[in-house]
């Protein structure tokens, strides 16, 4: 059969162009164009979801272990903002896939404007690039908005460890919290993090071996940790029940409310840096003492408006009289009573406020950075993790056996983030670990050693400082 060739009409022709055109009018974008590429090379009908719905589709991406849910709620906080962001900058944008990049830079450049520190910047980055990138995984990287984003330098503020001398201070101001003990004593003598040791099972523990073996939640590493005697005796002291938990109340907090958790561990921290680096609490003595310290020290002090007012004040609160009373009835603000009765009591030297003391303040725990909204905390539950490793590195204890403690894969993690030596520490385990030659050098006499320990003496040192002192005086 032979086909001719007919020589299309002008009426063919033009409504052949009328068709493209209409075609290439009802996709501008090329919307329709790519998505009939990628059914075709993935042979599966392809869907764009709508902006609204990230955040749930975020949660539906399947993933091989469930998020935390503090991560999750801060995930799905961010990809709110970036929806509503969207919605106002490009309104005529619906779908996810009609983003454009100079909208995705004009959010992360927002994320700035806020304040954010560069590491909550680059987590924020990295969320939307990957949930872009799993919700159309059938096109190119160069349709993700997000794809030519560089993430930015951070700023690193490692935890600092605990001295020998914080940790007994610790044990003491824990010792009578049957609750909070249990878990620090954890804490301190395995490396573990705060909910492994919140979750410790009697399947993991053999106490007559020694030896805890369990898997860690964050990485799902297996460890295997030696069971200080500190810790064994915690262990014999709690009772084996029906609960598969350790510490069971502590595991039902941590499960509910783990931010109770850091809390009190925080308050005994609070409390035990102040044992460890100011002097001792006040002593106990009867309130006819105080009254009789009191009296004493105000008829010592120079007579003004000031010593009569810090006068009615003292001897309105030592008849028993409330802070609200003692206002009344002397005219001053709650601020000048409190200033008044904690400067006697500093003054005498014993106690003169009654009462529950309240939260002791955490400030102290944290440290200010360059850039960030927040402080960050250097002295937390897992500085007994840092603590652990700098004093097992310090003391020689080989790095294969301290990962095979603290679950981490590679040697540069443990030395860059969790190897913290205190400087003196530092030299003296370099002074140890060296030949004998290059550590005596020029030897100085015990009196210039003796200022030396002086001139650098703090009121953090002073307890180590004096302990050298002592054994240079033989």
């Amino acid at each position: 059969m032979i086909l001719q060739y007919q020589e299309p009409t002008p009426l063919r022709a033009q409504e052949a162009y009328a068709k493209q055109l209409r075609k290439l009018t009802e996709d501008r974008t090329g919307e329709k164009a790519l998505i009939k590429l990628a059914e075709i090379r993935t042979g599966k009908k392809v869907t764009y979801p709508a902006l609204a719905d990230l955040p749930k589709l975020w949660a539906a991406l399947p993933r091989r272990k469930e998020p935390e849910e503090r991560y999750a709620g801060q995930c799905r906080v961010r990809l709110e903002r970036f929806a509503a962001f969207v919605a106002e900058k490009q309104p005529r944008a619906r779908e996810f896939i009609e983003v454009k990049e100079e909208t995705a830079r004009a959010f992360m450049d927002s994320e700035s404007a806020r304040g954010v520190s560069p590491k909550t910047w680059n987590d924020t980055l990295k969320l939307l690039r990957a949930t872009f990138k799993h919700l159309h995984p059938h096109l190119s990287d160069g349709s993700n908005p997000f794809h030519g984003l560089v993430t930015k330098a951070t700023q690193t503020i490692n935890r600092e460890p605990f001295t020998v001398e914080e940790l007994k201070a610790i044990t003491e101001a824990c010792a009578q919290d049957d609750f909070i003990r249990p878990i620090i004593t954890t804490g301190m003598c395995t490396a573990m993090r705060r909910g492994d040791c919140c979750e410790l099972k009697w399947q993991d523990v053999d106490l007559e071996h020694g030896f805890i073996t369990v898997k860690t939640a964050k990485t799902g590493q297996k460890v295997d940790i030696p069971i200080f005697p500190l810790l064994k005796e915690e262990l014999e002291r709690t009772r084996k029940g029906k609960s598969p938990y350790c510490f069971p109340k502590q595991a039902e907090m941590y499960a509910n409310n783990p931010d109770g958790i850091t809390w009190r561990v925080k308050q005994v921290l609070a409390k035990a840096l102040r044992w460890a680096h100011a002097p001792k609490a006040l002593p106990e003595v009867s309130p006819e003492e105080v009254r009789c310290r009191g009296l004493e020290y105000l008829d010592g002090l120079e007579e003004s408006p000031r010593a009569e007012k810090m006068r009615s004040v003292f001897t309105a609160y030592a008849n028993g009289k409330g802070l609200k009373e003692v206002m009344r009835e002397t005219g001053c603000s709650r601020g000048s009573v409190s200033g008044y009765l904690n400067e006697i009591e500093r003054e005498i030297g014993c106690p003169v406020v009654r009462g529950k003391r309240r939260a002791l303040n955490t400030d102290e725990l944290q440290s200010s950075r360059q850039n960030g909204q927040r402080k960050v905390s250097v002295h937390d539950f897992h500085s007994f993790r840092v603590t652990w490793i700098t004093l097992a590195l310090a003391a020689g204890v080989p790095l294969e056996l301290v990962q095979r403690v603290t679950g981490h894969r590679t040697v540069a993690v443990v030395l860059k983030h969790y190897f913290r030596p205190g400087r003196e520490d530092f030299r003296q385990a370099i002074l140890a670990a060296m030949p004998k030659m290059l550590g005596e050098g020029s030897r100085k006499s015990a009196i210039e050693e003796a200022r030396e320990i002086l001139q650098g003496m703090t009121a953090k040192t002073w307890r180590r400082d004096r302990e050298q002192l002592l054994r240079l005086l033989g």
